[in-house]
């Protein structure tokens, strides 16, 4: 369609947000307005060639709050990717607000197969046909634990990463049948005290330059009867440096992926 075909960003944003079932607002903002349970949302599309970030997430949501004269008491950001420890830098700017806006916001991923929906789009008719076949979950939490960090002499240390927190939002299972239903609720009971049952393998870059992530460790958890719960702490001996950049990227069962950074 349109942008896999050169056309301008807003075009784009333009099919993201009918796809997602709302009303572009303008042709510019990025904006749309979707009616949903008796309460309009204003829907934000991100940009695909960058993040989104908290701080986007913050003006976006202190905007809402006053436009169109009432205001929007929901925010919902689609996002081709976001930045790095997204859901703790957003908490902490919302936080430093000191309830200056009463936006609910809810972050949601665009999938990676919309591509193929769009190839397959040759009118606006056909992009309302396949709004109820594209799902935009919402974004899933990560967390890191503090790092712990041993001298190790010679001018080396031994660092030992672990993910303290992975939650997942929305669980992609349907539950229009009684399979589903069933499947899903033995899901919730398995990840309830295990979050790693849900990690499909994470990565990490040991020496994250702010650009471009290097996987330098990795932990899967395989298919079929090689399937295990991946471990959630790894260790390794680097040079010692004034100060380092660790990027963890994870990526669960259901192909959703979350990133976080710690320095130290």
């Amino acid at each position: 369609m349109i942008y896999l075909t050169g056309g301008r960003i807003w075009e784009m944003q333009t099919l993201i947000l009918k796809l997602y079932g709302a009303t572009p607002r303008d042709k510019t903002s990025g904006l749309g307005i979707r009616k949903i349970d008796n309460t309009d949302e204003l829907v934000y599309v991100g940009y695909p060639d960058r993040p989104v970030t908290a701080k986007k997430a913050e003006e976006l949501a202190l905007m809402a709050q006053n436009l169109d004269g009432l205001g929007y008491s929901r925010l919902v950001i689609l996002g081709w990717d976001y930045e790095y420890n997204y859901s703790q830098a957003l908490e902490s700017r919302l936080k430093a607000l000191k309830n200056k806006t009463r936006v609910e916001i809810k972050s949601r991923d665009i999938p990676p197969d919309i591509y193929d929906y769009l190839k397959k789009a040759k009118s606006e008719e056909d992009i309302e046909a396949l709004a109820d076949k594209v799902q935009f979950y919402e974004r899933p939490y990560l967390r890191l634990a503090q790092p712990r960090v041993i001298d190790k002499g010679n001018g080396k240390a031994e660092f030992a990463i672990s993910i303290d927190k992975y939650v997942l939002m929305d669980i992609p299972l349907s539950q229009s049948t009684e399979k589903g239903r069933a499947d899903h609720a033995a899901l919730m009971r398995l990840v309830k005290d295990n979050f790693a049952a849900l990690i499909d393998y994470w990565a990490i870059d040991w020496d994250y330059d702010g650009f471009t992530f290097k996987s330098q460790w990795q932990a899967f958890r395989g298919n079929g009867r090689k399937a295990k719960t991946v471990i959630t702490t790894a260790i390794e001996t680097l040079e010692k440096k004034k100060d380092r950049t660790i990027a963890v990227r994870v990526v669960d069962i259901f192909g959703n992926d979350a990133a976080a950074t710690i320095k130290i």
